[in-house]
């Protein structure tokens, strides 16, 4: 078990002149000399199941693979292979600025169902339809990539695929909320500032709206108050560092910006229903 859960970056020379998209194997993935079964992305990743099976878990939502299946993975992110048999898959993997190179909404990304940072699910099973076509546009932009590089229909692929993705059958449904935009803008700056904005002002500041406001919107949408979301988000991390890193219990309340280790405790107690220690020693076996 690594001190730190290894941080995977986008090969940005790889292809040069703004191409930061790439169509990744697995077989390639675990070729790599920085191979993890535990990795944290800085980048999106789009992972299409061709074959095999074995359990993956994406954000702390774990998933039995099979064909057709995809996950979504999202720039911090820990993407985790729990079992692999014979798994063979294939991704589609790009920078946020690649897709803001020809869409100037910068919460494109954020506004797809599949990339939301309130999502219910990572994961969508597709038909046989869908699989070939997606599948058959991830082979166009590889070969595109290994030939001419055309920026322009790499980009129209690309976006074809995001938009064929909306057609896909959610693994669990989608419950997700869009009638308040505020809400996903709360969840995108909780996602950005748990670490080390811990209060409910902070995040009513910047949506320009009133605690007591922000608290209810929440408590309606969410089902729990602004700040249980925050602990939250913050215990959900704590989670991953716990159960991937040999970083101590001290050190994992020091990185999520808890100055008072028993605070800490009582507090992924309340929420996790067991002591850091306890859950550590349970994910051991």
């Amino acid at each position: 078990m690594a001190k730190q859960i290894p941080i995977v970056k986008f090969k940005k020379e790889k292809y040069g002149n703004g191409l930061l998209i790439d169509v990744v194997t697995i077989e390639m993935i675990r070729g790599s000399k920085n191979f993890s079964k535990v990795m944290r992305h800085t980048f999106y990743g789009i992972m299409l199941t061709t074959g095999g099976v074995g359990d993956v878990e994406v954000d702390g939502v774990p998933c039995k693979v099979r064909k057709g299946l995809v996950a979504f993975s999202r720039p911090g992110g820990v993407c985790t292979v729990l079992k692999d048999k014979g798994l063979t898959s294939i991704e589609l993997i790009f920078e946020r600025d690649f897709v803001l190179s020809f869409l100037h909404d910068r919460h494109f990304l954020d506004d797809l169902p599949y990339f939301a940072s309130n999502r219910p699910s990572p994961y969508v099973q597709l038909d046989v339809t869908l699989y070939n076509k997606i599948k058959d546009l991830y082979k166009k932009i590889q070969l595109e990539l290994t030939l001419s590089r055309n920026i322009h229909l790499i980009r129209a692929m690309l976006y074809e695929v995001l938009a064929l993705l909306l057609n896909a059958n959610p693994v669990r449904s989608w419950q997700r909320d869009s009638s308040e935009p505020r809400i996903t803008r709360f969840c995108e700056l909780v996602n950005e500032h748990f670490k080390t904005e811990t209060g409910v002002e902070f995040y009513a500041k910047q949506l320009k709206v009133s605690t007591n406001y922000l608290n209810r919107m929440v408590r309606e949408t969410l089902g729990q108050s602004s700040k249980g979301y925050i602990l939250s988000r913050s215990m959900e991390e704590a989670c991953r560092m716990l159960r991937y890193t040999t970083l101590t219990v001290k050190e994992v309340a020091h990185c999520l910006g808890f100055d008072n280790t028993s605070y800490f405790i009582r507090i992924f107690t309340k929420i996790i229903g067991k002591t850091p220690q306890k859950f550590r020693t349970m994910h051991e076996k």
